[in-house]
C-alpha cells in the first residue's frame, strides 16, 4: 500500500491544506533495469516507465483506430527506484522493455550537486520503498508479437 504522507502546507490565504506525496502510474518500461549501489552500502533498482500522452489537445483523425492515436501522442517518461532488495532483484531479472506495469510508491525529489557543472540538480522519481507495490500487467517486451514499439526510450 502507498504511504499517503499527509503534509501539511500553507496556501495563498495562509490556511493549512493537505497534501499527498504517492504516485500510482502504469505504463511501458523503457530500458533494461540497473542496480546501483548507494553510499550506505545498499542496493537501488532503477528502470523508467513511459505514460500515456493521450491527454493532449491533438484530435483523432477520420477513421483512426485508438491505437493508432495513442502511438501518435507523446510519451512521458518517469523514473522509477526500487529500493526493497528482494524486490529489486525481481525488477531486475523480469522487467523487460515493453513490459506493462502497475507501479504505485511515493514522489520524492532527489537534490544534488552535480561535480561536472557545479549546478545543483533535481530529480523527481517514483520510489518504491517496503510500501510499494510493483505489479506485472502485460507479457514481458521479449516475446515478439507481444511488444509494442515504444515512440522513444526512458532515461535514467
Amino acid at each position: 500500500m502507498c504511504d499517503w504522507d499527509l503534509k501539511s502546507k500553507k496556501d495563498n490565504n495562509n490556511e493549512y491544506i493537505k497534501q499527498a506525496s504517492c504516485a500510482i502510474l502504469v505504463g511501458q518500461v523503457g530500458q533494461v533495469p540497473l542496480q546501483k549501489r548507494l553510499k550506505s552500502g545498499r542496493l537501488v533498482t532503477l528502470f523508467s516507465l513511459g505514460t500515456g500522452g493521450i491527454r493532449n489537445n491533438r484530435r483523432p483523425l477520420e477513421n483512426e483506430e485508438p491505437r493508432e492515436y495513442a502511438d501518435r501522442c507523446s510519451v512521458q517518461w518517469h523514473r522509477v527506484a526500487v529500493y526493497p532488495e528482494r524486490l529489486g532483484q525481481l525488477a531486475l531479472n523480469h522487467v523487460k522493455p515493453g513490459s506493462i506495469l502497475y507501479v504505485e510508491g511515493n514522489l520524492e525529489t532527489k537534490i544534488f550537486s552535480d561535480p561536472v557543472s557545479g549546478l545543483v540538480r533535481r530529480i523527481r522519481e517514483i520510489a518504491l520503498r517496503r510500501d510499494g507495490r510493483l505489479v506485472f500487467l502485460g507479457k514481458d517486451g521479449g516475446s515478439g508479437d507481444a511488444k509494442m514499439e515504444l515512440k522513444g526510450v526512458g532515461y535514467y
